[in-house]
């Protein structure tokens, strides 16, 4: 299929989808972080499932005023033939019919609760977080293990997802398997080097590759124009626990919301993001009704090697929580978490490596950084290989057991 015949495809789809009501079609469902790997997953199994289960769609779970967040996914989109994708896809704030009833997951494994009724059921799942253990009746396929992911599209989104099939990092042979199946079909293969590679060589060592890779990387690293209030919903998934009822029979139980952000820079740079970066976090908790925000950051140090932090903002009625929070985090041997002052990075946007190095043990003072209403500690990261798919488990773990009745 051509570029030209992909976009005039999607956009069929779309309209027939909307006339028809949404009856009798799938919507397939990327995660609301709206990464690449979940819009092409998204994409590619709706194309599969048409072809093979009858009626099917992609939802595009991003908001089509933050596009614009994700370079990477625009550029690979334009490499699709894509290039008006209000237009070509069925995105969030599109409406969603009412004889809509079947959802397949991809890229998660939890159907949100927005979007749910009476007659919903998950037809299939294909995800490679943490199994929470749903659906295990209905879904066909169910498929929940470790991969980087589901021509062009593809193959960007597994380049992206695997940091270029880096060599002993978190590509599987599964991935360089279907990229290597991908290659021939997308628009790389017009490349004389691939039409000329060997089939027992690696497509790493491919130019071509290797520049879709680099350029990938750039796009995704972009993000210097954002605020530091786009930084927070650019990568943004959302939890929500509930408390128990208390003995009154009165009060009803409490939803505690908890909201983590990926940010690729490190925090002397988040908090240089804006005239009032403190401000704007704030400003993000109350529109989410947020009790926890945790931001993730990821960057490399001078040497290019990767480096994490992590900062977390408790409100401070909250503050049973925050003290079984920091101690469940700081004891975790997979993130390796060590305290750090505020004063190593609010205010210094070209904070060097050298306060890697410094001891982070001794931090007693900064809990009250945003105030009277909130509680906040910041850590770096030991384990650099742990991301938000490692750290929401953990997360989610801890919030179960405070929100138990044996915790109230």
């Amino acid at each position: 299929m051509t570029t030209s015949n992909f976009s005039s495809y999607l956009k069929s789809r779309k309209a027939d989808f909307l006339a028809d009501n949404g009856e009798g079609w799938t919507v397939v469902m990327g995660n609301e972080a709206g990464d690449l790997d979940s819009l092409a997953s998204a994409l590619g199994y709706a194309w599969l499932r048409s072809n093979t289960s009858g009626k099917a769609i992609a939802y595009i779970t991003t908001p089509k005023e933050d596009f614009a967040l994700r370079a990477e996914n625009l550029y690979a989109l334009g490499l699709a033939g894509i290039n008006h994708p209000f237009e070509e896809l069925y995105c969030s704030g599109d409406p969603m019919p009412s004889q809509v009833s079947q959802f397949a997951l991809v890229d998660h494994n939890v159907f949100h609760t927005r979007y749910a009724s009476p007659t919903t059921r998950v037809v299939a799942v294909i995800d490679h977080h943490e199994d929470e253990g749903q659906y295990k009746d209905t879904p066909d396929p169910r498929i929940v293990e470790p991969a980087g992911k589901l021509s062009t599209l593809l193959l960007s989104a597994i380049l992206i997802d695997t940091q270029g099939l880096k060599e002993g990092g978190k590509a599987l042979d599964v991935d360089r398997e279907a990229a290597t199946f991908l290659l021939p079909h997308s628009l790389l293969a017009h490349n004389e080097e691939v039409s000329a590679s060997s089939d027992n060589q690696p497509i790493t060592h491919l130019p071509s590759v290797q520049f879709l890779s680099a350029t990938l990387g750039e796009k995704k690293l972009s993000v210097s124009h954002l605020s530091t209030r786009d930084l927070l919903r650019r990568d943004y998934k959302e939890y929500a626990f509930s408390m128990p009822a208390s003995d009154d029979a009165t009060q009803s139980s409490k939803v505690i919301r908890v909201g983590l952000a990926t940010v690729p820079l490190r925090l002397s740079a988040f908090f240089a993001s804006s005239n009032y970066p403190v401000e704007e976090v704030k400003d993000w908790l109350a529109e989410r009704d947020l009790s926890i925000l945790g931001v993730l950051t990821t960057f490399r140090n001078k040497k290019g090697k990767g480096r994490r932090e992590q900062l977390w903002i408790v409100k401070a009625t909250n503050e049973g929580i925050a003290e079984n929070l920091w101690r469940g985090l700081e004891v975790s041997d997979e993130l390796e978490l060590e305290r750090l002052g505020f004063s190593k990075f609010v205010g210094k946007a070209n904070a060097t490596d050298e306060s890697e190095d410094e001891d982070a043990g001794e931090v007693t003072t900064d809990e009250a950084w945003f105030g009277e209403s909130y509680i906040a500690r910041a850590y770096k990261q030991g384990n650099a290989s742990a991301t938000r798919k490692q750290t929401a488990p953990i997360l989610r773990r801890l919030m179960d057991l405070f929100t138990s009745d044996a915790f109230v």
